[in-house]
C-alpha cells in the first residue's frame, strides 16, 4: 500500500462527472486527478503506463441500486413508502424513483443529501481499494479544503447562514466557471440551493 496525498475535492468532482466522454483518472504517483476530454493525446500516454493511474469509473448500478433500497428503508411515510418500494422494482427504477422525488420535495431534499453521504463514503472506499493509504483527510471529515473554489461552494451551500456573503460567492463560482477556470462539480444537493441562490437574485418588479 502506498501513502498518498490525495485531492480529494478533485476526486469528489470527478465521481460526480456526467460526461462519459471525458475520462478521469487518479494518478498513483501523486494523488493528483487527471481529466482526459476526447482527443486528447495525453490518453494513449496514461493507457501506456495503466500501473501509475487508476481509471475513475462510473458508481455500478447495484451499488446505486443499494442506495435506493436503504433510502426508502428510512421512509417514514407508509404511503410514499409503498409508492417508492413499486417503482424501484424492474427496468427503468431510477427513471420511476427520480419521477416519485419531483412530488415530493421535502423526500427529495433528503434523498440528495442522503446520497452525497454514501457518495463519500464510496470515495474514500474507492482510494483504499486502491492499494492507496491516504495521508491527508477528505474535506467532509474535517481535512483542509480544496482550494477556494471548494471554498466558494461551501459559502453557496450554506445560503441561509449569511446572505451577502453566499450572494458574493455564488457571483465568485460563476465568474471562474464562465471565464473557463478549474471548479468543482456541485452535488445535486448543492445545485438546487444554488437555483435557490439565483432566482433570489433576480427578483422581478410590477410595474
Amino acid at each position: 500500500m502506498r501513502d498518498l496525498n490525495v485531492d480529494w475535492s478533485a476526486l469528489h468532482s470527478a465521481f460526480q462527472m456526467n460526461m462519459p466522454e471525458v475520462r478521469c483518472f487518479l494518478s498513483l504517483e501523486d494523488g493528483r486527478v487527471l481529466k482526459v476530454p476526447p482527443g486528447d493525446a495525453r490518453l494513449a500516454q496514461v493507457r501506456e503506463q495503466s500501473s501509475r493511474y487508476a481509471p475513475i469509473e462510473a458508481i455500478p448500478s447495484r451499488i446505486q441500486y443499494q442506495w435506493l433500497d436503504d433510502f426508502i428503508r428510512e421512509v417514514q411515510d407508509p404511503d410514499v413508502k409503498r409508492r417508492m418500494e413499486a417503482a424501484i422494482n424492474g427496468k427503468g427504477a431510477f427513471r420511476r424513483f427520480k419521477d416519485i422525488l419531483l412530488t415530493l420535495p421535502d423526500e427529495r431534499r433528503r434523498w440528495f443529501e442522503f446520497r452525497d453521504a454514501r457518495m463519500r463514503e464510496r470515495i474514500v472506499d474507492w482510494v483504499t481499494e486502491q492499494d492507496v493509504r491516504a495521508v491527508n483527510l477528505p474535506p467532509w471529515l474535517g481535512g483542509p479544503d480544496g482550494g477556494e473554489s471548494a471554498a466558494a461552494v461551501n459559502d453557496v451551500v450554506a445560503l441561509e447562514a449569511n446572505e451577502k456573503q453566499s450572494t458574493e460567492a455564488l457571483r465568485d463560482y460563476l465568474i471562474a466557471w464562465s471565464e473557463g477556470k478549474t471548479v468543482d462539480a456541485l452535488s445535486p444537493l448543492s445545485l438546487e440551493k444554488l437555483a435557490h441562490a439565483i432566482a433570489r437574485s433576480f427578483i422581478v418588479r410590477q410595474r
